[in-house]
């Protein structure tokens, strides 16, 4: 429906007649329009096959039970950073983009926020850790609060990631990304090599991986002085104001993409939420498509703030994209999950692969409304993307609540599907009703 209400892509061959040597033109000028996202769709890619590698030797060496602690310690501390951050990375990212402010004033702000917010959530979720997740570490209650030292580390290396999204500089931000999953990867390689994968030490290298990161990202900041130009009108408050107004739509996401599994690290033994845990992995893999899309397509939707033009050529790249590549296949995952989990992880996870089946198109939902939530977002329309997270939100909870109870972690996938549907149907109808009814966006905050 979507594609009748937006302006074509652009038609680089003009001419009447397409003669042999326009083709080599044709085809440079389409690689130039949509380099960053194949670039960013190749990085993916690897990012995927990093993650898979990892998760598949990580599910294998600990089993269900393990894999379930691993996933219980690493939720909470990034739930947390979530909740703290007031929408600060998409704040950054949107106030780069439009010229608000300059990557040093912001990267300033950064490391205060952090040691103001994040540094207190780490001590009060190290204090209550032992009691979250007794049932989960019985008679090790103090391994996960290593974990703590994530909040602080993950609040700070985000923001400065998002000052190279915002910028433009996809390929330091890649190579961010690479690194922190790169490094991940080799650690469990070796670990497992050497018969030393254990809960503790993957969370200690975390740590370190997040510690480098911070460092690298800090190092390189010289390099965005001139990509950027700052508008000394606008205050910081405004940055804080489109945080504000994006925040509501990032607690919702969290409780709608994560809410089922926190409840179930407090409800059910390990065993059950390593199963539902690799289920949601590999339903995963399609978010690779997504994950390619939308901070490609936020950032240059932002960047074209006076473009009406070019910032409707990407929201009909973006939703090409997800329609032709994401559907047919998460189609294919949810036909071949028992076989896909059973060759991947080992024929202890065979309930995981039941339950994929429910978890694979609803993530199709899921990937699709995130997308159209960063396009709302890049518009500067960031409450426009809350409406629906809100509802998925609701959904979730009260489901939750409702089905837990009674059908355990296959209650949790049916309330997932309701809810990721009810999302993306939401933020497809107010990206029809901005792009039909609303000017283009401004370096304003006005409409928020």
């Amino acid at each position: 429906m979507l594609n009748m209400m937006v302006t074509p892509p652009p038609n680089y061959d003009e001419s009447p007649v397409v003669t042999a040597a326009s083709w080599p033109t044709k085809t440079r000028h389409w690689l130039i329009a949509f380099r960053d996202y194949i670039h960013n769709a190749g990085v993916e890619i690897i990012l995927s096959g990093l993650g898979f590698v990892s998760g598949i030797l990580v599910a294998r060496w600990l089993g269900p039970t393990g894999r379930g602690q691993l996933g219980a310690a690493m939720l909470w501390p990034g739930i947390i950073a979530i909740v703290i951050s007031l929408g600060l990375q998409h704040a950054f990212t949107y106030a780069v983009g439009v010229g608000w402010a300059s990557p040093a004033r912001l990267q300033r702000l950064a490391l205060r926020f952090a040691m103001l917010a994040a540094v207190p959530a780490m001590a009060v979720y190290w204090f209550l850790c032992p009691w979250i997740l007794y049932k989960q570490f019985p008679g090790q209650q103090w391994i996960p609060g290593v974990f703590a030292l994530y909040i602080p580390l993950a609040v700070y290396a985000g923001l400065l990631l998002s000052l190279y999204q915002g910028s433009g500089d996809f390929i330091r931000w890649n190579i961010g990304r690479l690194f922190r999953s790169g490094a991940w990867t080799l650690w469990v390689i070796i670990s497992a090599a050497v018969a030393g994968l254990t809960v503790l030490n993957l969370l200690l290298v975390q740590i370190a991986i997040l510690a480098i990161l911070g460092v690298y990202l800090f190092s390189q900041l010289a390099y965005l002085r001139e990509r950027n130009k700052e508008d000394e009108t606008v205050s910081l408050r405004s940055v804080f104001n489109y945080g504000f107004a994006i925040y509501i739509s990032t607690i919702a996401y969290s409780v709608t993409q994560q809410f089922d599994q926190l409840l179930l690290s407090l409800w059910v033994i390990p065993s059950e939420l390593g199963q539902y845990m690799i289920a949601v992995t590999v339903a995963g893999i399609i978010l690779l498509i997504p994950s390619a899309v939308g901070p490609i397509v936020f950032s240059k939707i932002a960047r074209a703030v006076d473009k009406p033009t070019e910032q409707r050529d990407h929201i009909w790249l973006a939703f090409h994209l997800i329609v032709k590549l994401m559907v047919p296949a998460g189609l294919c995952l949810t036909i071949l999950a028992p076989w896909v989990t059973q060759i991947l992880y080992g024929p202890a996870y065979a309930k995981a692969g039941d339950v994929l089946r429910v978890l694979a198109p609803a993530t199709i939902f899921l990937g699709a409304g995130v997308t159209l939530s960063d396009i709302l977002r890049g518009a500067g329309k960031p409450m426009y993307a809350t409406c629906g997270a809100l509802a998925g939100a609701a959904i979730t909870i009260l489901g939750l609540v409702w089905a837990l109870p009674r059908f355990g972690i296959w209650g949790a996938a049916w309330v997932s599907f309701i809810a990721y549907a009810a999302m993306m149907l939401i933020q497809a109808f107010l990206l029809w009703r901005w792009m039909t009814k609303s000017s283009p966006s401004t370096r304003t905050l006005k409409g928020i």
